[in-house]
């Protein structure tokens, strides 16, 4: 329950940081060819009691065609089925290539601010201007890890594969579930802390 309360608190502070992770992700969804559609699901459907598979997906809703409303007592919810990306090897793009993304892009919003940090712009540590100019790249660093869904579809299709990429499908959903079972422990905080000493621990600004 506090855990709980904790951590939706932190997800309320790095806001900007998610809705960064879900642009990048919806990117590369779209270079990787991954299907989706917009479903029309009763209102009294929870969609977090059903299973993430297209099969589940089409008991509960039913596809909106190009433009089309839903109807009464229904509500719009897009679907992505990563689960459905034709190549097996292009499911590591649509799990790695967001990770990637958001953490260069952390560490270039890290790098900004040490630079200001250098230029004497932004003075001393835990002041006001200090705190917003870290606040960016730590929100979007603290989202940076590999989201459930599309780690999950790895997970299944690596199951399925004669592949010998599942030999490294198989580890990467292991550590992708680790950090996701340490989230307790503030491992996204941890990870943007740690961005941020790759890149200001030189100057010595780190803290």
């Amino acid at each position: 329950m506090v855990f709980g309360l904790i951590g939706l608190l932190f997800n309320v502070v790095t806001f900007p940081g998610m809705v960064v992770n879900g642009i990048v992700q919806e990117r590369f969804d779209e270079s990787y060819g991954v299907p989706s559609a917009r479903l029309a699901v009763d209102d009294d459907v929870n969609l977090d009691e059903i299973p993430d598979t297209e099969a589940a997906m089409a008991e509960v809703s039913r596809v909106l065609d190009p433009g089309e409303s839903p109807g009464e007592d229904e509500r719009v919810e897009a679907f992505t089925n990563h689960r459905a990306v034709g190549q097996y090897s292009d499911l590591f793009g649509v799990v790695l290539g967001p990770f990637f993304m958001t953490t260069l892009l952390a560490l270039c919003l890290f790098g900004g601010f040490v630079a200001l940090q250098l230029a004497g712009i932004v003075e001393g540590t835990g002041g006001l201007a200090w705190w917003a100019g870290f606040y960016p790249g730590f929100a979007v660093a603290a989202h940076a890890f590999p989201n459930a869904e599309p780690t999950d579809a790895l997970w299944d299709r690596s199951k399925e594969t004669d592949s010998l990429l599942r030999f490294v499908g198989y580890p990467l959903v292991a550590v992708s579930m680790l950090f996701n079972a340490l989230e307790f422990l503030w491992i996204d905080a941890v990870y943007a802390f740690a961005l941020f000493g790759v890149v200001a621990a030189p100057f010595g600004l780190f803290l």
